[in-house]
């Protein structure tokens, strides 16, 4: 197929720059013009569709990393096609991983074969030709120029002056030919160049896309492929049905919850209703109450709150909160009963030794299992550990009076054996009696349920001085004990929450300290938040090499401090690790009056376990040293039996010498104090190797160092 014909620009009338020839110039440059945006317009197309396959390819591989990662997540509700699920979406990650590979592959094709012709055509034919253009264009100025100026000469001009003047036309005029004759070679042969410059792309894009689309449908359309999709179809199809079906079922049950709820609807079911009647065997309950609060012991106000039961304590959740506060810590004297406070219907009361609220229900029956609840609680001292099982037949008769209730609610349950507490822990065997049956004798428990906390660090004058006869860093006589700074020793800073007596020894504390130590934790938070009681003292915690030591943050004079080898247990709380207490071995009156066991508890700046592992460290230190103390004074007291001994067997000493008090020194005839010695002192020889073997004292006299330790 033959070219097309096209106008040239003739090189011979390049020097004349005719009219008709500038005129035809200026036609090329403005197709040269027009052909440079064009192809710049088809360069950034090109490059835009590199950059999208790019992106593809991006997209491809953030997608089957997100379809790989299902696998990862653990769902709190899953059923048995979840793995199903994950195997499935892990195939399907692979194939799309494999097309963002097809994606990078025709990017870099269609960069290559397209973008690339275009960036080279616009740098080598388009730039160049602006560059022409310009030189073409200044060097015609300068023709102009050098023969304006030939033109200007006089003939009473020099001769050398009109030479140089047509000497320098003859240069420009020379300059001007030859770029010409270039410009218009390059304009002639754009016309060749632009047509291929646009083909080549064009015809890269369609090879490279084509040879995409072929590598796609040979890798997609394999028989295993078929399979894996017609499979994942059939379940899909399977999937939508149990949906539809679940659907169908979830909808009737609504409908039927609906139906069953019309009486729960009402706050007070009305008269010609049926009421269900109240639940006797309940434990644990939760739901919303209205709680009276008094300001002044005057003015009260009604809030409505979240209430539950946990731990024998009645918790409430207030509006807005995310955690409950204790409204009321039940136990075997807490008593309840109805009452008509503010004139309210269904509001009954909660009592203790210590404490009463008022509560209001929505009605009578949520009223009564809210009573029977607490009740229930009250009579097993707070503490419900195993489901007790009551006859529902116990309160049939539900239109009696509510005491006869609670009158057969009591009976019932006192019938019914007592459940193990905390307090029991500790006792060697449980008892089986009745609640009638006074033969029992008492068990200790740990925690006395009458112990008084402590929630000040009260320190007489007779413990000062024993801190002053104690302490390491004592001052002057008669000034405060004042703790000092060294870096050898650990500090923490800590509040204290408050202390109790606990009826425990060394044996129980390791076996029950962690629940006991947890038990006096919250027994005295309790007591706090019932009291109101939110300021605390603020210590410096030190744990030297023998003491425990508690002293003012400010002017570090000693508060309180216990020596290692009296504290019997520590711990930090299992969920709260701010908190952490130790139990301690406390005498009375030196000692003659028995032994007492206190736990102090404490708000820790740093974590409890870190407190406890300090104190595990210094204990160790301080039983390596007593260990080590006594295993020295028994080796003194054999080797003075043995030197006894060794003197006893020799000839010339009818009375073995005394010893002095200290070990040191023989004390030898004539140096007793106040007389004169007869004869002067003889020289103490040194002692000779007996000839008989040395008698060794048995060693069943002596204990071993640890377990005095």
């Amino acid at each position: 197929m033959a070219s097309p014909t096209f106008d040239k620009l003739p090189l011979e009338n390049a020097l004349d720059d005719s009219p008709q020839i500038r005129t035809l110039v200026g036609l090329f440059a403005a197709d040269s013009q027009a052909l440079k945006d064009y192809v710049t317009t088809l360069h950034q197309l090109s490059s835009k569709l590199v950059a999208a396959h790019n992106q593809l390819t991006s997209a491809y591989q953030d997608l089957a990393k997100h379809l790989k990662a299902y696998k990862n997540i653990k769902f709190s509700v899953d059923n048995e096609k979840g793995e199903a699920v994950a195997e499935n979406l892990e195939k399907f990650a692979s194939h799309i991983s494999e097309m963002s590979s097809w994606e990078h592959i025709v990017a870099t094709q269609i960069a290559d074969g397209s973008v690339y012709p275009l960036s080279r055509f616009i740098d080598t034919e388009l730039h160049e030709m602006d560059t022409m253009a310009s030189l073409h264009q200044n060097a015609g100025l300068d023709m102009e120029k050098a023969i304006s100026r030939y033109s200007r000469c006089r003939r009473k001009d020099p001769e050398m002056e009109r030479r140089e003047a047509n000497e320098d036309v003859y240069v420009t005029r020379k300059k001007f030919h030859q770029m010409a004759l270039h410009y218009y070679a390059k304009m002639n042969q754009l016309q060749y160049s632009h047509k291929i410059a646009l083909l080549e792309p064009v015809l890269g894009l369609l090879v490279a896309t084509r040879a995409h689309y072929n590598m796609g449908h040979d890798t997609l359309s394999v028989p295993k492929l078929e399979d894996f999709l017609s499979t994942v179809s059939v379940s899909a199809k399977s999937i939508h049905e149990d949906q539809m079906k679940e659907r169908n079922e979830t909808l009737e049950l609504i409908d039927s919850i609906i139906t069953q709820s019309q009486l729960m609807y009402y706050a007070q079911p009305p008269a010609d209703i049926a009421a269900l009647p109240p639940d006797t065997t309940l434990t644990t309950k939760s739901g919303y109450l209205n709680v009276q609060k008094k300001y002044m012991g005057v003015m009260s106000s009604w809030e409505r709150q979240y209430v539950f039961v946990e731990g024998g304590n009645l918790m409430g959740v207030a509006k807005g909160e995310a955690v409950g506060s204790l409204l009321l810590e039940i136990d075997s004297s807490t008593v309840v009963h109805a009452t008509d406070t503010d004139d309210r219907l269904h509001v009954f009361q909660v009592a203790t030794s210590k404490k009463y609220i008022t509560l209001q229900a929505l009605n009578d029956r949520e009223r009564d299992e809210w009573m029977l609840t607490i009740h229930n609680l009250g009579k097993d001292g707070g503490y419900i550990k195993d489901e007790k099982v009551v006859p529902p037949s116990l309160l049939s008769g539900v239109g009696q009076f509510f005491a006869d209730k609670f009158h057969a609610a009591s009976a019932a349950i006192g019938s019914t054996p007592p459940t193990p507490t905390l307090a029991s822990s500790t006792a060697t065997t449980t008892s089986t009696a009745s609640t009638g049956a006074t033969s029992s004798p008492p068990e200790v428990v740990a925690i006395p349920p009458d112990a008084p906390i402590m929630f000040d660090l009260l320190t007489s004058t007779e413990e000062t001085l024993m801190l002053d006869m104690n302490s390491e860093n004592d001052e002057s006589a008669g000034g405060d004990v004042v703790l000092k700074e060294d870096e050898s020793r650990t500090f923490f800073g800590v509040r204290f929450l408050g202390s109790m007596g606990v009826n425990v020894d060394r044996v129980v504390s390791f076996i029950n300290g962690q629940s006991v130590v947890c038990e006096v934790m919250r027994r005295i938070l309790a007591a706090r938040a019932i009291h109101n009681l939110f300021s605390t003292t603020e210590l410096k915690l030190c744990i030297t090499s023998t003491h425990l030591v508690l002293a003012d943050p400010a002017s570090s004079a000693i508060r309180l401090q216990h020596s290692l080898k009296e504290i019997a247990y520590w711990a930090a709380h299992t969920e709260n690790h701010k908190l952490v207490g130790y139990i301690v071995r406390q005498s009375d009156n030196n000692g003659l009056e028995g032994t007492k066991f206190s736990c102090f508890v404490y708000e820790a700046d740093v974590s409890g376990t870190d407190v406890c592992s300090a104190l595990g460290v210094a204990a160790k230190a301080a039983y390596e040293q007593l260990l080590e103390k006594k295993t020295f004074e028994k080796k003194r007291k054999q080797e003075t039996k043995l030197l006894l001994a060794n003197i006893a067997q020799l000839p010339d000493i009818s009375d073995p010498p005394k010893v002095s008090s200290d070990g040191q020194f023989l004390i030898l005839d004539g140096d007793v104090p106040g007389e004169s010695p007869t004869h002067s002192p003889p020289a103490v020889p040194r002692l000779p190797q007996p000839a008989p073997a040395p008698r060794f004292p048995p060693p069943a006299e002596e204990e071993h160092p640890e377990s005095e330790a």
